[in-house]
């Protein structure tokens, strides 16, 4: 029986970010051990390692409850333990957002987050950084009891007064009642920590389970799911698109899909309720069912697929590869492969990545170019066989030619390192335009136009203006990046160093201002639910406009640790290229003085010449060798959007 696309295909690309890894930890190897003052160097490295090392390709699923997302999640991860590890049945098997992901170990865990939580507008992110206001399991994933023991703890419930549920932020509307109770979740979020293989290689999985989790806990919507890579809106195949469906995918998805740039993909589960009617043709219905739903949703028709996870799962259970192919769950997974090669073409794009590459391939250069020199000065030694006092002179003029290399490298350090305070000192005014104070200012303007008019309208107009300010801040920023860029530039130019262009190492905020852009817009549409228009002044608006706040703070900090990151890293190709240059160089020197002092008899011992130069071949071949592991990303099912001021990773030439 075939192996799932999706585990291929997430195997080779975990395959392909440790081979990545593997050449880069190999060439932090070679440049303590070839090149000992290479501090700068390994730190572009160590980025590149670390941008590989937190990458994951999450798959965040959305629908209201009794979709099948559970099952759904099953047969995903059925291929390990050969059964259903998750507990599944009739009605609500998930009361809170759930979390699936493996920190690599062998034990399975399950961490709870109380719902009282929601009493304070301290945001999830927050939380995950306090570990004692979680509830903690550990459990053994190969004993299915304790599995299912454990994480049916996911779906508990408690019944509370319908105040109660309000001063949590619940829409009551959206609850079960119970006489004068309420039904709540006793959670507010769950992280399940599972030992899979394809958890491991970087899968993780996050399910919202229903309209009333994505509106009491707007961090989901404006945060969470804007991160995930694919995303997936499950509807059940034989009811097609309800109420609080269309509800749920034109308040939380539409806004995801048109202002973020989310992929988005629509499932129609449970297809096998069709395969009942003996009068009916289910493929001919299922073809049907997914036009209606691309119309309704607009949609494109290729990103609505149906399926039974239900029966998928089975089919992988009892090896049985015709039930497999009628559930057609590999047209969900093929989907999720086009988003996974997608994602793994903008990683290989990633700037980090492209400066270590760069700095491999130019440190292989300036050795060739050394070896070159040193082969040649070697061949002219060996021609002259003139007296010593001849070959004394070649010598001394070498190194007169060398020690002028050198003083003109060291020139170019300090001139580099001059440069690099002048570019330094731009910070102060470049993150000006986005410091704390500045957007705490912001944040103390929207609470007091919140506190004076706390309306839906006065909502509106505080995120208007509170985005709009943001907006301005970083109009101001762009124009001191600007200038900065100007100042990189014209350092460069300076430069001896005519094959580098200065435009890649430009600064850009443009990522930012569209991310912020489009999370003013989703917020806009977002505070139109329901539950924000019909709420007054209650924790659940605090805690929206609380987690607008915080996510504008969190891009901002991402900003301005580009923009360290950018200051510290902007001349590093200058520099690099100058001290490693010096460093043969120096080398080389000490190699023609060793020689000059020998030279004692009519011939010259070159010896310590041939040295140096077998010691830079051995180098140059050890580093050859390095940059032949590079293996490319493939191309993209569809084409991938291309980051500023980036080149994809090239295919090696085939031998």
């Amino acid at each position: 029986m075939e192996d799932a696309l999706l585990r291929q295909h997430i195997a080779d690309y975990d395959r392909w970010k440790k081979g990545l890894d593997s050449q880069f930890a190999a060439f932090n190897q070679w440049l303590t051990q070839h090149f000992p003052n290479s501090a700068g160097a390994r730190q572009v490295v160590q980025q590149a390692r670390s941008l590989l090392a937190e990458d994951q390709f999450t798959l965040a699923l959305v629908g209201e409850f009794s979709r099948g997302k559970t099952e759904l999640i099953n047969a995903l991860l059925s291929h390990t333990y050969g059964k259903r590890l998750l507990p599944s049945r009739p009605g609500r098997t998930t009361m809170c957002p759930t979390e699936i992901f493996s920190d690599g170990g062998a034990q399975a865990s399950l961490r709870l987050l109380p719902i009282e939580t929601l009493a304070t507008n301290t945001s999830l992110e927050s939380f995950r950084r306090i570990p004692q206001k979680w509830v903690n399991h550990e459990f053994d994933a190969n004993d299915a009891e304790a599995t299912r023991e454990a994480l049916m703890k996911v779906a508990a419930s408690k019944s509370v007064a319908p105040e109660e549920a309000a001063r949590l932020g619940f829409d009551r509307r959206h609850l079960d009642s119970k006489g004068s109770l309420v039904e709540i979740p006793v959670w507010r979020y769950a992280l399940i920590c599972l030992p899979h293989p394809l958890l491991a290689q970087g899968l993780r999985i996050i399910d919202t389970p229903g309209l009333n989790a994505l509106g009491n806990e707007p961090e989901l919507t404006l945060s969470t799911l804007p991160g995930a890579q694919a995303v997936a809106f499950l509807l059940a195949a034989d009811a097609g698109v309800s109420g609080t469906d269309l509800n749920m995918w034109e308040t939380h998805l539409v806004p995801l899909r048109q202002h973020r740039g989310t992929a988005v993909m629509a499932l129609l589960n449970k297809i096998d309720a069709m395969w009942d009617d003996p009068d009916e043709d289910p493929e001919l219905l299922l073809r049907r069912m997914r036009a209606q739903v691309s119309k309704l949703l607009e949609l494109p028709q290729e990103s609505v697929v149906g399926v039974s996870a239900k029966k998928a799962l089975l089919a992988r259970q009892q090896q049985d590869q015709a039930l497999l192919e009628q559930s057609h769950f590999a047209e969900f997974e093929k989907l999720l492969v086009q988003r996974l090669m997608e994602h793994r073409q903008k990683v290989a794009e990633h700037r980090c990545l492209h400066q270590a590459l760069t700095l491999m391939a130019d440190t292989r250069d300036l050795l060739k170019r050394r070896l070159n020199s040193g082969q040649a000065a070697l061949e002219h030694l060996q021609r002259r066989a003139g007296t010593s006092t001849e070959q004394l002179d070649e010598l001394a003029q070498l190194q007169q030619t060398v020690k002028q290399q050198h003083k003109i490298c060291h020139q170019e350090l300090l001139t580099l390192k001059s440069s690099h305070r002048m570019l330094a000192r731009q910070r102060a005014s470049l993150l000006a335009p986005v410091s704390s104070q500045q957007l705490q200012t912001l944040i103390d303007d929207t609470s007091r136009a919140l506190n004076e008019r706390w309306t839906p309208l006065g909502l509106a107009r505080a995120i208007d203006a509170f985005m709009e300010g943001v907006d301005h801040q970083l109009a101001n920023m762009e124009r001191e990046v600007d200038s900065a860029n100007r100042l990189v530039d014209a350092i460069f130019e300076r430069s001896s160093l005519r094959n580098l262009d200065s435009s890649e190492q430009h600064f850009s905020i443009s990522t930012f201002r569209l991310s912020l852009r489009g999370l003013h817009r989703q917020a806009a549409q977002l505070r139109r639910s329901p539950q924000l228009l019909l709420a007054r002044r209650n924790r659940l608006t605090e805690r929206f406009m609380a987690t607008l706040a915080s996510e504008v703070g969190r891009l901002y900090s991402q900003l301005i640790s580009a923009a360290d990151g950018w200051l510290e890293q902007a001349l590093e190709p200058l520099k690099q290229h100058v001290q490693y240059q010096k460093h043969l160089l120096n080398r080389h020197l000490i190699k023609l003085t060793e020689l000059k002092q020998k030279t004692q008899s009519k011939r010259t011992d070159l010896r310590a010449l041939e040295e140096e130069i077998l010691r830079n071949d051995s180098a140059l071949a050890s580093l050859e060798e390095l940059l032949k592991r590079n293996a490319p990303a493939p191309q993209p099912m569809a084409p991938a959007p291309r980051r500023d001021n980036v080149t994809p990773l090239k295919a090696p030439v085939a031998g």
